[in-house]
This record gives C-alpha cells, sequence and structure tokens, in this order.
C-alpha cells in the first residue's frame, strides 16, 4: 500500500485546524520528491503516521511550525550491529515541535495500532533522550525504531524504518504505477 506523506500532512493540518478558533500551528515540511510516498503491506503505517502528525499539531505551541523532514539513511551502523538489523536502508522521519512533551504510554498507543509492540527501552543518563525498539505483534515484519529527544520545550522524534530487501520489489513495482 502507497502512503502518500504529503496528502498525510495536509489532511492532518485541516483536520486539526477546521474546529479551532485562535492560533493555530502550522507545519513546515521538507520531504524529498522520491520519498513523498512511503510502501507499507497494510494500513497501520498510514494510521501511525496521521496519528504521530495530529499528536504533534495537539501537542504544539501555536506559535511555532511543527517540522517533518524525510530522509533516507543508508546505514546506522552502530544501531544495525545493536538490533541485528541490516536494511538495505533506512527512512527517517522527524517530527520536532515546542510545546507538551510525549510520553511512553503515547507512543506505545501509536504502535499499537499499528501491530507492534515494545521490546526495550532505552535512555541514557544526563540526556534527555530516549530510544524505543518495537517488534511486530505477529508475523515477521521488521523490527521499527522510535527515538525520543527532549532540550527544555522542544521536542524532536525520529521514527525509523529499515527498508529491506524483500521490501525493494514491492517498492519499485508500486513506483512505477
Amino acid at each position: 500500500m502507497a502512503v502518500d506523506l504529503r496528502k498525510i500532512i495536509e489532511d492532518m493540518q485541516l483536520k486539526f485546524n477546521r474546529p479551532r478558533t485562535g492560533p493555530q500551528p502550522t507545519i513546515n515540511a521538507q520531504i524529498p520528491p522520491h520519498f513523498d510516498r512511503l510502501f507499507w503491506p497494510d494500513q497501520g503505517l498510514e494510521r501511525f503516521l496521521k496519528f504521530f502528525v495530529y499528536y504533534a499539531l495537539h501537542s504544539s505551541d501555536p506559535d511555532t511550525p511543527v517540522e517533518v523532514l524525510v530522509h533516507a539513511r543508508t546505514k546506522l551502523a552502530d544501531l544495525e550491529d545493536f538490533l541485528g538489523v541490516y536494511p538495505v536502508y533506512w527512512i527517517q522521519f522527524r517530527i520536532r515541535w515546542r510545546g507538551s512533551p510525549l510520553t511512553r504510554g503515547v507512543i506505545g498507543e501509536m504502535f499499537s495500532d499499528l501491530s507492534y509492540r515494545c521490546q526495550e527501552w532505552i535512555s541514557a543518563k544526563r540526556i534527555d533522550w530516549q530510544l524505543g525498539v518495537f517488534i511486530p505483534a505477529r508475523g515477521d515484519a521488521p523490527k521499527l525504531i522510535f527515538c525520543v529527544a527532549a532540550r527544555e520545550s522542544l521536542w524532536e522524534c525520529d521514527f525509523l524504518l529499515p527498508i529491506s530487501g524483500r521490501l525493494l520489489p514491492f517498492c519499485a513495482n508500486l513506483q512505477k504505477k
């Protein structure tokens, strides 16, 4: 299934702002043209990203834009060795906002909707970041990574999708359509 990132962002901005009066947060999105669509076997990823963007808008200071960045990462060697996951590349979906925090409960709820459960939470002392490793509740879907960093009221979340060799033919076929 193709997940249209630009449409998700536009839809969530409209849905969020429609019933509100007064200042409303905006979204600044940087999505390379070749990554405006992600491919996933079901609708779970689209639901997850909608919830994630909506939550950032809801939690954000209305005077500060929510930033959305999408990048490809070819190698995350330390993380790959730690997880035992070696994808062809990673898709990094980053959302940054100023405002209310993102809690483990909310993160767990987002992943649960994607049929994933938390395998492990890792945090570092004296640094305000946490890394969550999520595994499928059933089946052999890839592990997903979620990293949360906080500096004062600035929240930065990275959602990392490993793109394996077995997803590449699926992605290539959908890209042609």
